[in-house]
């Protein structure tokens, strides 16, 4: 039997940014990796429908969902180039250009969604977006992608004592990466 159980809390699955100088376009071109049946395109045509009523029309988003337009590091350079205004994708792709972005793949950081999401909707949160700014990034919002789960077939995972001993598979991640050789 599988068992899932929060074994890290990226929140961050999604950071929505855009170009800087993007603001006098009439229609944004806003990328994204997930497929149209993903609840990150659900959204994003929710966000369309408010932006399009707030603005009286004036702005309107082309949605490209699927990679349409790249994958999240071709994306974020189209971004900060001007061929894209905004895109959506994981706080890993940015820590390239902020290393900052690695703290939220610590695992065990946040107690629960609350505790994350008031961290990251106050000073914490502000701070994380300000070190993309000078990287022709603004990040609009946080988004949250549920929490990471470790599967395994032989005991539940409450804390990082538990995954002493187990083989596990991480994304590309260095804090990822590290935090997990140090669990053992």
């Amino acid at each position: 039997m599988k068992l899932h159980v929060i074994a890290r809390s990226l929140l961050i699955a999604g950071l929505t940014v855009f170009s800087v100088s993007s603001l006098a376009a009439q229609s944004l071109r806003f990328g994204y990796e997930t497929p149209q049946t993903d609840s990150q395109h659900i959204a994003a045509k929710k966000f369309h429908e408010l932006l399009k009523e707030k603005t009286n029309g004036e702005l309107t988003l082309k949605l490209f969902p699927d990679s349409t337009l790249g994958n999240a590091q071709a994306m974020i350079s189209g971004v900060r180039g001007g061929t894209i205004d905004m895109e959506m994708s994981g706080s890993n792709n940015f820590t390239g250009l902020a290393p900052v972005f690695n703290l939220l793949d610590v695992p065990f950081l946040f107690r629960d969604t609350a505790h994350a999401h008031k961290t990251l909707d106050g000073k914490v949160g502000d701070e994380l977006k300000k070190s993309l700014d000078s990287k022709g990034l603004k990040v609009l919002a946080y988004w949250e992608n549920g929490w990471r789960d470790v599967t395994n077939s032989r005991a539940p995972v409450k804390t990082p004592g538990d995954l002493k001993g187990l083989k596990i598979r991480t994304n590309n991640s260095p804090m990822n990466i590290a935090a997990f050789k140090i669990f053992g």
